[in-house]
């Protein structure tokens, strides 16, 4: 009941900002409930959620097979989602920003796995302290039909250690890391990332 209640929520969030009609819910492969304004096809520029951290009191370890820390996607209206109701799906949360060289080169192949798993996989792009206009810009010359995350202080890029960009984290559908990848992926590696993520 909460996650469809979720579901239909962000939906009406999400599509809302582009004054745009909310298409008819499919039924999620994962769960057997609705998909939401976090599942495929993501319309671009439709809001992007803004990351929102409790404060942590241990340090994150990044320990494989150990849940990760769970944030906040907080919406303009007030409206909120924890990381931890999207599991049921392996989550692939990028950390990169618009400066970053490598960011741009690895952009299009994480765009091409999340299209390749819609339904399976959720790629979460976390923008790394920069300003909506330059994420904007960066979005509409990539296209980047993925949820994208404003974390304009840097609170979820600080509660997962994040040291260089781009970073990539790789989360199995129970919400614990598969693996966690500082720099730039390529095409075998990020294949053989999510594969395990999706076991």
């Amino acid at each position: 009941m909460r996650k469809g209640l979720w579901s239909c929520l962000l939906a009406c969030v999400l599509l809302a900002c582009n004054g745009v009609e909310a298409p008819a819910p499919v039924p999620d492969a994962a769960t057997g409930g609705q998909v939401s304004g976090l599942t495929p096809p993501f319309d671009l520029g439709a809001g992007y959620p803004v990351a929102r951290v409790e404060p942590a009191s241990t340090a994150y370890r990044h320990q494989e097979g150990e849940p990760i820390p769970h944030f906040a996607l907080a919406f303009a209206d007030g409206t909120a989602l924890e990381t931890a109701d999207l599991r049921g799906r392996a989550l692939l949360i990028n950390f990169w920003a618009t400066w970053c060289g490598p960011c741009r080169h690895e952009i299009p192949l994480l765009l091409a796995k999340q299209e390749a798993h819609p339904e399976e996989l959720l790629v979460l792009a976390v923008n790394v302290r920069e300003d909506r206009d330059k994420v904007e810009e960066f979005a509409r010359e990539f296209a980047m039909h993925v949820p994208i995350v404003l974390d304009a202080e840097g609170d979820v890029t600080d509660l997962f250690q994040t040291r260089g960009l781009p970073t990539t984290l790789f989360v199995d559908a129970e919400g614990d890391l598969v693996a966690t990848w500082l720099g730039v992926l390529d095409e075998a590696k990020l294949t053989e990332l999510v594969n395990a993520s999706l076991r």
